[in-house]
């Protein structure tokens, strides 16, 4: 409970720091930016919206994939693979269409503080995607009480990678719901904690070339019928 608190405490002093920046954020950044940061951060909250939509379906196909059809720079279309139902199939090509098109538009484009959310090249794990995922999963408790109670769902970890590849600010955000909010916290320290100790094993992202801060978003999903596991990554 003590670690909680102290997460809880660590949390809201980042969010603090991360508001206090925005407001007295370089000027530069503003007239680099076409879209002003309440825009930026309308269009994140979006997309969210519809990564929590596209998970809360392909929970479903463990199959699932997809890919973009992109002609000179602008999607054209989605194609959805291992989805055997056609209304999931079609709402999921209409989501990943739309997801796309609001990360096209605010490519290269940095908040006040400088973060990215969309960019050229982005963080990838510096042993890839396959060592990412055991590290996290291995890193991960699924306590048995919560198990038992019947909890599960998807916790999302939003976090920034800074230009050494290090995680100076993590949040979470998730889609469950329970009368037993000590166990969702509990759930969400988990994945947060895991992911956490990630840092300094990332390769930043990349705009023109140069190494920048950006906003990398990791699912985690705790079902009780399987081990904690982190479903396709959206992009």
């Amino acid at each position: 409970m003590k670690r909680l608190e102290m997460r809880k405490k660590l949390s809201y002093m980042m969010v603090v720091l991360f508001s206090v920046f925005t407001i007295f954020g370089t000027a530069q950044a503003q007239d680099h930016d076409k879209y002003v940061i309440s825009d930026l951060e309308r269009m994140e909250d979006q997309n969210m919206d519809y990564m929590n939509q596209i998970y809360n379906i392909v929970k479903n196909y463990p199959a699932f994939s997809y890919s973009y059809n992109i002609e000179d720079g602008k999607i054209q279309d989605v194609t959805v693979e291992g989805v055997d139902d056609n209304l999931d199939k079609k709402r999921l090509e209409v989501v990943l269409f739309d997801l796309k098109t609001n990360k096209n538009m605010m490519k290269n484009k940095a908040n006040r503080i400088g973060v990215f959310y969309s960019v050229d090249d982005e963080a990838e794990y510096e042993n890839g995607w396959e060592d990412l995922r055991r590290n996290i999963l291995t890193n991960i408790e699924y306590p048995f009480d919560i198990k038992n109670w019947g909890l599960e769902g998807t916790v999302f970890v939003k976090f920034v990678v800074d230009e050494d590849g290090e995680i100076p600010f993590l949040t979470t955000s998730t889609n469950m719901e329970s009368s037993m909010d000590v166990y969702v916290d509990r759930l969400e320290e988990e994945a947060a904690e895991a992911i956490e100790a990630t840092s300094g094993d990332w390769e930043p992202s990349e705009v023109e070339g140069v190494d920048v801060a950006s906003l990398v978003v990791i699912p985690v999903t705790f079902d009780v019928e399987k081990s904690p596991s982190i479903p396709v990554m959206i992009r």
